[in-house]
């Protein structure tokens, strides 16, 4: 359901500008009243929900809808971020941000992707699409529901044949590791290959291909990809890890970040310019 909602953005609202998801009741209730349980439940490091409003069907054979109102996110998706950025590589102290405050979310997501992390035009990170998003059993702090996508999800969350799933919030580390080398090189690992459960069930841990990465970087993507999630370090001990605790001040990345959005908020105007420019000169030369 997350993936087939459209989005309406820069709606006004009593709220100022918001987003506005599009999300089909009579296709998937279950999963759009779970969204609205966890957006209702969780604060700061999710999109600000600000409230839901029916649709009724127009005729009998359209669909009923809900309106979710939500905070504007303008800096747009992580996943835009990443593939405006020359070469697709984000900052190191860039990517030690996005995960501290990811890790700072205590909901079982089941999802975790650039495309479900958003930033603000001042370069907050949010998450958002918690239609995957499930309760742990009360009893065993379990989940037993396979959800997401397979190039981002832990081993143990990829069901196999004649196997009951059983998995925690473990499944959400394995997820940021994975996002973590997608801020670091572009693209997921195993981005080009289909199916890829196999691989994930049976291949040793993903690493950074590339050399440049700091110690404590290679540390905190090996805490968080151990297949076996027993041995994967928790939310709580990751936000330890001197990865995320030696970062600069939080004000100063928040800038850089920032300013970089702007710049390229500004790129097609620079584009337009410069192709007029080279117009202009090709003109002039064939006086």
């Amino acid at each position: 359901m997350p993936f087939s909602a459209p989005w309406r953005k820069g709606h006004h609202h009593r709220k100022g500008v918001v987003a506005v998801k599009i999300a089909n009741i009579s296709r998937d209730e279950e999963s759009v009243c779970r969204e609205l349980k966890f957006l209702k439940q969780f604060g700061s490091h999710i999109a600000s929900y600000y409230g839901a409003y029916y649709r009724a069907p127009l005729t009998e054979c359209s669909s009923e809808l809900l309106e979710i109102v939500l905070e504007y996110c303008g800096g747009g998706s992580l996943y835009n971020l990443i593939s405006k950025t020359n070469g697709q590589s984000l900052k190191e102290t860039w990517i030690g941000y996005v995960c501290k405050e990811v890790l700072k979310n205590r909901a079982v997501h089941r999802d975790i992707k650039s495309l479900n992390i958003m930033l603000t035009e001042t370069a907050k990170v949010k998450i958002i699409d918690f239609g995957n998003s499930w309760d742990l059993d009360p009893q065993t702090g379990l989940c037993h529901e396979a959800e997401g996508n397979p190039h981002w999800m832990a081993p143990e969350a990829i069901r196999q044949k004649g196997q009951r799933l059983a998995y925690d919030t473990k499944c959400d580390i394995w997820s940021l590791g994975i996002t973590a080398i997608e801020m670091a090189e572009g693209k997921a690992p195993y981005a080009d290959q289909y199916p890829v459960e196999h691989l994930i069930r049976e291949a040793q841990p993903p690493k950074l291909q590339l050399n440049r990465w700091s110690q404590h970087f290679v540390s905190f993507l090996d805490s968080c990809l151990k297949k076996d999630p027993s041995e994967r370090r928790s939310a709580e001990e990751l936000l330890q890890h001197p990865f995320v605790t030696q970062l600069p001040p939080k004000k100063i990345v928040k800038a850089e970040i920032e300013e970089h959005l702007l710049t390229l908020q500004n790129l097609p105007a620079k584009k337009q310019q410069e192709a007029a420019l080279q117009m202009a000169l090709e003109g002039f030369s064939c006086y």
